[in-house]
């Protein structure tokens, strides 16, 4: 046989091998039908960051029917939270933001429907805060050296969030009843804190201080009292600072493992005294002192404003409070708080509920917010991030 034709039959071997491995590679399926096609080349997820998830209809996860007052609000991990009043055209309704993924959800708290109105993704949300309207959003990404400072805005026509970079060195941040954000920035000697207008990006100096490594418990507003002091350690003396429309007074408060909060007219403080932690209010105006009937960590507590004085606290018994606050920063400290309610300037403590009774379920309850019409009092479990809320005064008994 003639060379010419065995080429010839090897290149018809070879185009009808060609022909079948191009045929089970894109045509094939296996005989299961629940099998994925042999060829899909679908390459799945992207890495676009302009990418937008579809959103999808979720069913209501909250039992808003129950007749307990004690309710877990999320499954997911939340990174902050704020309470939306009700008005004539829309329901109660709880705006939260996603840690991880920096998705918005809105919870409506009459019917417990769960919708997800922002699908913008922010790699590794860490923390936010809302304007109290639900317009603005402000998110921390990131994580030491690589923090990243963002100011979303949230359209009611789109699940688009609109960001913009903050360049500033934030170190805390906090938003407002008027619909503003406190923040503070950190320099070589000072701690300098300051509000920003969200509507057009501005902001303004509000104070400076000479420490560098300061807490801020923020007021609800920018003309409220916030109060400053050093990294709190049992091992360390510290002292507590009010800042008031710009003016910084040291208060006769001082001692090792201080923390506060507070305030116009009152401070809720706690401090390390002969190895023994202690906690106290004290009434500005006239100085005095009460000891608080438990021990408490202010961190673990939310205090109204002077003309609404509610304070509620969680609360658990500490085996080794000679340890506080250190070993509950380290969370080295776990915790099966309840929560109280404090009355007459720290004189009386009235017991609101236990999680583990009610739910079956220990608590490490943080990041408390009272409801502006101080009805609701909202708290993330520190142990799984997500959110819960306790009916104060119960909706069939609301009072005006």
């Amino acid at each position: 046989m003639k060379r010419s034709v065995f080429i010839i039959i090897g290149v018809v071997l070879v185009l009808i091998l060609v022909a079948v491995w191009v045929y089970m590679l894109f045509f094939s399926t296996t005989s299961n039908e629940t099998d994925k096609q042999f060829g899909d080349l679908d390459f799945g997820e992207t890495t676009d960051t302009d990418y937008q998830e579809p959103v999808v209809e979720e069913e209501p996860v909250v039992d808003m029917e129950t007749n307990q007052r004690l309710r877990q609000l999320t499954t997911r991990p939340v990174a902050g939270f704020t309470e939306i009043l009700s008005d004539t055209n829309n329901p109660r309704t709880v705006l939260y933001m996603e840690i991880g993924t920096g998705h918005i959800y809105s919870i409506n708290l009459i019917s417990g429907e769960e919708e997800r109105i922002s699908a913008t993704t922010i790699a590794e949300t860490q923390k936010a805060e809302f304007s109290q309207d639900g317009t603005y959003v402000m998110i921390q990404s990131g994580f030491e050296t690589k923090k990243e400072f963002i100011l979303g805005e949230i359209h009611s026509t789109s699940s688009t969030l609109s960001n913009t970079k903050l360049a500033e060195p934030i170190t805390s941040f906090s938003g407002t009843v008027d619909n503003q954000f406190l923040y503070t920035i950190q320099t070589n000697a000072s701690t300098i804190g300051k509000v920003l207008d969200p509507s057009d990006v501005t902001n303004e100096t509000l104070f400076t201080l000479p420490l560098r490594e300061a807490n801020v418990e923020w007021g609800s507003a920018a003309s409220d009292s916030h109060y400053v002091y050093p990294k709190a350690t049992r091992h360390l003396e510290n002292f507590l600072y009010q800042i008031k429309n710009g003016v910084i007074t040291r208060m006769p408060i001082d001692g090792r493992g201080l923390s506060a909060i507070g305030n116009d007219d009152l401070v809720l403080y706690a401090k390390q005294e002969n190895d023994v932690y202690q906690s106290y209010f004290h009434t500005i105006t006239t100085g005095t002192e009460v000891e608080m009937p438990f021990v408490q960590i202010p961190e673990k507590c939310i205090m109204g404003e002077s003309d609404r004085p509610v304070t509620v606290c969680a609360n658990s018994e500490y085996e080794f409070s000679e340890l506080l606050p250190d070993s509950w920063y380290k969370g080295e400290t776990s915790s099966s708080d309840s929560l109280w309610e404090i009355g007459l300037e720290g004189r009386q403590a009235t017991f609101l509920v236990n999680p583990e009774q009610t739910s079956g379920r220990k608590l490490d309850i943080t990041q408390l917010q009272l409801a502006d019409d101080m009805e609701n009092v909202y708290f993330t479990n520190q142990l799984d991030k997500t959110l819960w809320l306790y009916e104060r005064i119960p909706a069939d008994t609301n009072q005006n």
